[in-house]
């Protein structure tokens, strides 16, 4: 019988070893002028976490004795529900440069709750708005990541 395990443990390697290799990468990005955070650290931050994800799930997967859970694949309702939210991550990216990080992601967040019909518009947009204000703070204002920032924030 053929299990999942075998997929498990070599999806954790290879998560592993991409972990490492963005690791090395961030190690090898020039520091120029100090800034109150290097452009190192989110790099470190992501790999650091690609890593140590690559490892657990390897060591679950392999010390996991007992029957595999059965996997239902989606059907043509849980495809489309695939493809489009994908298509809807897609444009995030195309629009982020033209619209910003903070209206990108207000549009983003808000039309993904909205499709998924996790609930209505106006919970939607109010969680669309707390996103887009919290990655503007955070990322661009608190961070001071060089994100873009959009029409509406220029000036």
């Amino acid at each position: 019988m053929k299990t999942l395990r075998p997929a498990d443990i070599a999806v954790g390697c290879f998560l592993a070893v991409l972990g490492l290799f963005i690791l090395y990468a961030a190690s090898m990005i020039r520091v120029g002028v100090e800034r109150a955070l290097s452009p190192r650290t989110f790099p470190f931050a992501i790999g650091f976490l690609i890593l140590f994800c690559g490892i657990g799930l390897a060591v679950k997967s392999w010390r996991f004795r007992g029957e595999d859970p059965k996997i239902n694949w989606p059907d043509r309702v849980g495809l489309r529900i695939i493809l489009v939210s994908l298509i809807i991550l897609a444009c995030y990216i195309v629009l982020m440069n033209s619209l910003g990080l903070p209206l990108s992601t207000f549009l983003y967040v808000t039309i993904s709750i909205w499709y998924l019909k996790r609930s209505k518009w106006v919970t939607a947009i109010v969680t669309g708005l707390i996103f887009g204000i919290v990655s503007y703070y955070v990322f661009i204002h608190l961070l001071k990541l060089s994100f873009p920032m959009g029409f509406l924030f220029e000036g």
